[in-house]
């Protein structure tokens, strides 16, 4: 039972009947705020402050965010984005729904907020990556219901898969492929050095800028995590297997080969180099439904 001090700090016996009361009120809110919790979990933060006020107010909540309706930028299962511009300045908002049974939705990653980490992440390791501009998501009854996030753009940049088909001559340039692939490397290399694996390294989620010199971003990252030994090398292998299926399209045999020295800081290949060569054609070929039907050398 509750107890109430007099004046002198000692207990002088059981609480009075208005003590009762507010321990009691207090007691019914805590298990208010509790109920509210497990039945409606939603968290949703904004990255942007004063110097974006136009954007802070279009995406100041999920609802807001979800009642947006401008062009498709892609669509996949899980999730699709839309390009949206707010005073002159051009936004991602990619909106995340969970598909399946409620276990699966009970049991599925927050994928708005691991991607957003995966950013933050990069930006830390000295990585370009897109702003952040607002993230959350939505359970309800301990099941994910939805999730978004808002990145801006990144101006004058486009992905290396639109290049491929848009600006084949830039790939034929020494100095802009060197700089390029040499960036990519780099960070490629940094990523799996520090027991990290993106684990959807394609093409088009990696951005070059118009600038001189060009910078290097990678983005689209939910499915990226920090990777135990014992699978390390299997997403090593899936990372590189993933960056040659497109370089196959536009780059030769010996650019492709520089990439990798690169990637290694070496200047040869040493045996255990042409083991993880081997190891990388071996995933091409047991993938090869989703790679092109060229021969899949390195």
């Amino acid at each position: 039972m509750p107890w109430r001090a007099s004046a002198d700090g000692q207990r002088d016996g059981l609480a009075s009947d208005t003590d009762k009361a507010v321990y009691g009120v207090q007691a019914n809110a805590d298990r208010e705020q509790g109920l509210r919790f497990v039945v409606n979990d939603l968290k949703w933060n904004v990255h942007v402050g004063l110097e974006d006020a136009p954007g802070a107010r279009v995406f100041s909540s999920l609802d807001r965010v979800f009642e947006l309706n401008g062009p498709q930028v892609s669509s996949g299962v899980f999730c699709h984005v839309i390009k949206w511009c707010v005073a002159g300045r051009k936004y991602y908002v990619k909106r995340y729904r969970p598909q399946g049974k409620h276990f699966r939705k009970a049991f599925s990653r927050d994928r708005s907020d691991i991607e957003c980490r995966n950013l933050t992440y990069f930006a830390q390791m000295g990585i370009p990556v897109p702003k952040v501009v607002a993230e959350g998501s939505q359970r309800s009854l301990g099941l994910l219901r939805r999730g978004a996030i808002v990145t801006e753009e990144v101006p004058r940049s486009v992905d290396l898969q639109t290049l491929i088909r848009t600006r084949p001559d830039l790939f034929r340039d020494p100095e802009w492929r060197s700089r390029v692939m040499g960036s990519l490397a780099d960070h490629v290399r940094r990523l799996h050095e520090d027991g990290f694996t993106h684990r959807d390294l394609k093409w088009r989620n990696i951005l070059v800028t118009a600038e001189e010199p060009p910078r290097v971003f990678l983005l689209d990252c939910p499915s990226g995590r920090h990777t135990s030994r014992l699978w390390r090398k299997h997403f090593i292998v899936k990372d590189l297997a993933l960056l040659d299926r497109s370089a196959r399209e536009c780059l030769s045999r010996t650019t492709r080969l520089r990439f990798y020295l690169r990637y290694r800081c070496q200047t040869r290949l040493r045996r255990e180099d042409r083991q993880l060569v081997a190891r990388i054609m071996g995933f091409q070929f047991r993938h090869r439904g989703a790679f092109s039907h060229h021969p899949p050398t390195l």
